[in-house]
Parts: C-alpha cells; sequence; structure tokens
C-alpha cells in the first residue's frame, strides 16, 4: 500500500539513518520542530537552499548543533530542513526505533543502509509503487510523465488511499526522481526511459516475488500492454518491408485520417523530392503541406535533408513541411526544425509515427477487452449501514 508522500532518494535515507543512530529523540526532534516553525507561508517565503547559511542564521544551541552534524556529516548532501520525506519512510517502515530516548537501526534499517540493492529496499520498492513504475516503462520503452499516468492512476485506486489528482501526480513525481537517482531510470528532457540497470534490477524482483504487485489485475494489465509492444514492434516491421510506393499511401491514409484534404501522392518521376502533398486546417486557415517519406530504419535523418525540403517548399506553394522516417532524426535535424525566420518542419521519428497508426487505426484492427472487478466501497456501506 502506498504511503509516503515527499518520496525521498534512498541515498539521503541511508546517510540519515547513520547520522542519527544513537543522537538522542530529543534532540532530533526539537532540531525539526525548530526548523518547522521558522518555514514561513506563501506570501512570506523563507530560503532554505543554503544550509551553510541559514543553519548558522537561525538556529541556535542544540538546534544548531544537530543540523550542522547532519549536513556536515553527509558531506553537505543531505539539507536538514528537506528530510520530511525521510523520516516519513524511516518511520513507516521501522527502520529506526527509540531505546533509552536514543534513536537506534533496526535490522532493516541496517540492512536498508548496507546495500543499493537488497530485500528490504525490493519489499518498500513492491509497497510503494515503485516497481510499478519500472514495470510500465519496461513496456513502453520511453515516455512522458503523461504516458504513465493513466495506469499509474489505475493503480494508486487499487493500492493507495490517493483522491486528488495533484497528490497521484506528485506520488510519481517523487518516485521517478528516487529511481533516476538511482541509475534505474534516466530523463532526456521531459521523457523518461528504463535503463538497463533498471530492467536488470525489475527482473530480480521478480524472480524473487513471482506476483511482485501483489494483485490480479495488475498481471492482466502487464499481459495486455505486452502484447500491444508486441504488436507495436510487429506493426514496425511489416512498415520495414512494404515498397516506397506502398509505404507512401500509407501515410497519405494516415494524413486522410487525420483531416488533410486533397492529399496526393507525387509521381515518382517529377517529385522534386517531395512525396505527399496535402492541405491542413490551421485554426481558421487552410495551409499547403509537403511531405517528405523516409523508410529507412538504419540511420538517422541529419540537417541537409531538412535544408532540402525547405529549398522545395515553393515549388508547391506550400507554407510549412513535414519529414516522416521509421528511424530518428540527428540532434542537428531536431534543433533545424524550428529555426527562427525559416519555414517550420514538423518532425516524427519512428516511434511517433506508431502511434499516429494505431490513434487513427491505420493497419491495425482496434480489440475491445472488456474485464470486471467487485466494487468493494459498494459492499462496505452495505456493511456500515447495516451496523
Amino acid at each position: 500500500m502506498i504511503k509516503i508522500p515527499l518520496y525521498p532518494d534512498y541515498s539521503t535515507v541511508s546517510m540519515l539513518l547513520k547520522i542519527i543512530d544513537g543522537m538522542p529523540v530529543a534532540d532530533f526532534k526539537n532540531m525539526w520542530n525548530t526548523i518547522w516553525n521558522l518555514r514561513g507561508t506563501p506570501q512570506n517565503t523563507v530560503d532554505w537552499k543554503d544550509p551553510d547559511t541559514w543553519i548558522n542564521d537561525r538556529l541556535i544551541g542544540k538546534d544548531r548543533e544537530v543540523a550542522s552534524k547532519i549536513w556536515s556529516d553527509s558531506r553537505k548532501t543531505v539539507n536538514p530542513r528537506w528530510i520530511r520525506g525521510d523520516q516519513f519512510l524511516m518511520n513507516v517502515y521501522n527502520l529506526i526505533e527509540e531505546k533509552n530516548g536514543l534513536y537506534t537501526q533496526t535490522e532493516d534499517g541496517k540492512n536498508f543502509s548496507s546495500s543499493i540493492e537488497n530485500s528490504v529496499i525490493s519489499r518498500i520498492d513492491l509497497e510503494e509503487g515503485l516497481i510499478q513504475i519500472l514495470l510500465q516503462l519496461s513496456l513502453i520503452g520511453k515516455g512522458k510523465r503523461a504516458d504513465l499516468m493513466e495506469d499509474w492512476v489505475e493503480y494508486t485506486k487499487i493500492n493507495s488511499n490517493l483522491k486528488q489528482d495533484t497528490s497521484i501526480k506528485s506520488y510519481l513525481l517523487y518516485r521517478l526522481t528516487n529511481l533516476i537517482d538511482r541509475g534505474y531510470i534516466k530523463r532526456e528532457g521531459n521523457t523518461y526511459a528504463i535503463t538497463a540497470r533498471g530492467i536488470n534490477y525489475l527482473e530480480s524482483v521478480r524472480q524473487s516475488n513471482p506476483n511482485p504487485i501483489n494483485n490480479k489485475e495488475t498481471d492482466l494489465n502487464y499481459e495486455v500492454e505486452k502484447f500491444i509492444t508486441e504488436q507495436r514492434k510487429l506493426l514496425k516491421d511489416f512498415l520495414a518491408r512494404t515498397t516506397p510506393y506502398q509505404f507512401e499511401h500509407i501515410i497519405k491514409d494516415l494524413l486522410t485520417a487525420m483531416g488533410y484534404e486533397d492529399v496526393q501522392v507525387t509521381s515518382p518521376t517529377n517529385d522534386k523530392g517531395i512525396d505527399v502533398t496535402g492541405i491542413s486546417q490551421n485554426g481558421i486557415t487552410t495551409v499547403k503541406e509537403v511531405i517528405q517519406v523516409k523508410r529507412n530504419t538504419t540511420s538517422n535523418i541529419t540537417r541537409p535533408i531538412l535544408d532540402s525540403l525547405r529549398g522545395c517548399l515553393h515549388r508547391f506553394d506550400a507554407f510549412q513541411g513535414t519529414i516522416i522516417t521509421l528511424s530518428d532524426f540527428a540532434k542537428g535535424a531536431k534543433d533545424a526544425a524550428f529555426e527562427k525566420g525559416a519555414a517550420p518542419l514538423t518532425l516524427i521519428n519512428g516511434e511517433k509515427l506508431i502511434d499516429l497508426l494505431i490513434q487513427y487505426e491505420i493497419g491495425i484492427n482496434r480489440k475491445r477487452f472488456i474485464y470486471y472487478t467487485i466494487d468493494e466501497s459498494y459492499f462496505k456501506s452495505e456493511s456500515d449501514d447495516i451496523e
């Protein structure tokens, strides 16, 4: 069951566990309460970014001593102001306990801080939904937070008491940050992807926990997502085996389904580097657009291709262009797509093309999969009424 808000990085939890082991409980709690009372308000914010400054400016006596110890002993990586999530995790999962007025690491606490992967950590990962996130990313390959949200929302309905959308999104973001810190996920811009290390960790947890998510519905969804991933790969394989003529007509069908008008495949003998043309609706304005199709899967599209397409726009009285490829685009090409003063070009790589073909049902058959789950809250309400 997901419980921890402000989900911390495990590296800071491990350090804090070791630092406060043997520390008087009252000293630590007094320091935290003092800091909490100084936190400010949304109208009168307080800057906590530099512990070297605020510890001496705002704290005195034992409070300053404890905060300074946490900051210095962690080699200036654990800011004493931002340890609320660490405290939640340590207390909820019994990593620390009080003995004779002192903090003492439990056996689980010692195991947690002894290595980067162990049974205690994997158990917490399972409980707190981190394995679910790795599972989702292993299926989709890479994606933005929005791509993870639908399954994450469904998961939290079953495995948490979260109700507010803002809380559900926040819980996901904190857990993604934790997994990035551990090297199981990498982030490029707004896109997240599971790493080889993350895949290995996920597999080790699945092997040691045959039913890691602890409910059949998630296992069912996993099998469906796995099947969809296989079908996406199969669709891309079919596209790679088409002739250039077939591929261009697939793009024509896609553009027509997307609402383009007067979509035409150009003559192979007189295309001037353009494969498809169409008219798109841009607000209240119709815009002539030219599309160049690159079926190759072995190399990325480079900037000269974009320059060549821009040079052809005037020949078709077009104001913008699109390049569609089964592969991807080099960084230089991406940078040049919206070059200042130049006609805008839309770049659609293989993954985005697959997304569009599925969305507009080109080359696929959409199947509807229905299953039922018991509404436990309905029966709980009935029982409450009887009592």
